[in-house]
């Protein structure tokens, strides 16, 4: 039974990590810099990776690989197990 767990529990992990590197690099986001200078001051806007929220980077795959563990732990409460 403790296998199925930790199967299940790096499989969403692994999907979460495919899943946040979808989202950030074949997202539709525009990646150009606008530049206005005003003031003597440089303001720019875009999206890419780097600006990607950390919360979101970890947080996606933990939070798939907790739903792997839940998945596991009521598939073995229904008597599922790795043979």
């Amino acid at each position: 039974m403790r296998s199925l767990k930790g199967l299940l529990t790096v499989f969403g992990l692994a999907l979460g990590f495919v899943t946040t590197v979808v989202l950030a690099f074949l997202s539709d986001a525009t990646s150009r810099s606008t530049f206005a200078f005003v003031d003597e001051s440089t303001s720019s806007t875009g999206v890419s990776f780097t600006q990607t929220p950390l919360l979101f980077v970890v947080g996606v795959p933990l939070v798939c690989a907790v739903l792997g563990w839940i998945t596991a732990l009521i598939l073995t409460k229904r008597g599922w197990a790795v043979s």
